[in-house]
């Protein structure tokens, strides 16, 4: 009874981190295309404050144990965020979302290659669906023909979001151990929204000398939203629940965020995808839960892989 309970807060944290996620994203979408905010501002303005709340709460230690890892960490996760905003900026957010979750793929083609988990034909036949599921969510084929229906660079961020994705996930765990959920997200932010600062700092100073006043408040709540909620309690819930689940088990769930990303964006921006579109979307999440399943049963019948 326990061990359930357990298991259905690590599900919840999991759901709701990447819920608000997906939420963020399309508030995030509304910052670019309605207060015409640069991407590289929020980017800034939102790791800086959500770290900087965290300490607040928190105040943890500066960590000192293996820089080199912790220094990566926090690239890892500024560029991530740098490639998804970007890649809302150009494209939208459910087409970022989705383009974004082919990091899974890309985590288990480096298991595959360090010999992690097995290889198998059915392991092929999913990233081979994966792949298709980007080629119609780019292209919306037949509909749209071969032409790629979204920017080329909404397209090349979205899958650049997707590479740092992967490495992000590859240093959560070694982080956690070392330094806990709420240290890694805290230090991780902070250092990540330093690392951001030379690149954020101008573009948001010309953007609030240019700001309209009637603009200000709906741009402070959507900043806040993004910050508090889509940054700061999303990436520590989904960090936490990955101390209470398998981190498959995290990333099935986590599959709610490109879903919370295109129903609140049709409901609040009127944004909608084509059905071609939709069905890649749906042809990449079928995937990635495939592809997690399989290979989480891969490692367990593998006796020789690595601990």
């Amino acid at each position: 009874m326990k061990r359930r309970r357990v298991y259905l807060s690590g599900v919840v944290y999991a759901l709701t981190g990447a819920t608000l996620w997906g939420l963020s994203g399309t508030a995030s979408s509304a910052l670019f295309s309605i207060y015409h905010m640069p991407y590289l501002s929020l980017l800034t303005v939102r790791m800086l404050l959500s770290g900087g709340l965290l300490y607040l709460v928190f105040r943890p230690p500066l960590p000192k144990s293996n820089p080199a890892l912790f220094l990566v960490f926090a690239f890892s996760l500024m560029t991530v965020q740098l490639t998804y905003l970007a890649a809302i900026r150009y494209s939208n957010a459910p087409t970022a979302t989705m383009l974004q979750y082919f990091f899974l793929p890309v985590v288990l083609v480096y298991e595959i290659m360090t010999h992690r988990i097995a290889v198998t034909r059915i392991l092929y036949i999913f990233l081979a669906l994966a792949v298709i599921g980007i080629f119609e969510l780019s292209t919306s084929f037949p509909a749209g023909g071969l032409s790629i229906v979204i920017s080329l660079p909404g397209l090349a961020f979205g899958l650049m979001s997707a590479l740092a994705a992967a490495l992000y996930t590859l240093l959560s765990s070694p982080m956690i151990e070392r330094y806990g959920t709420v240290d890694s997200v805290l230090w991780g932010m902070l250092a990540g929204g330093a690392m951001s600062v030379p690149l954020g700092i101008f573009p948001t100073f010309g953007y609030i000398s240019a700001m309209r006043s009637g603009s200000f408040a709906p741009v402070l709540i959507l900043v806040l939203f993004v910050s508090v909620f889509g940054t700061m309690i999303a990436f520590t819930f989904f960090i936490k629940s990955m101390e209470l689940i398998s981190a498959t088990q995290a990333s099935i769930a986590a599959t709610m965020e490109p879903v919370s990303a295109a129903v609140s964006s049709l409901v609040f921006l009127g944004l909608a995808l084509t059905y071609m579109q939709y069905a890649g979307g749906v042809l990449i999440l079928l995937s990635i839960i495939a592809i997690q399943k399989t290979s989480a049963v891969q490692r367990i019948e593998m006796p020789s892989a690595p601990k």
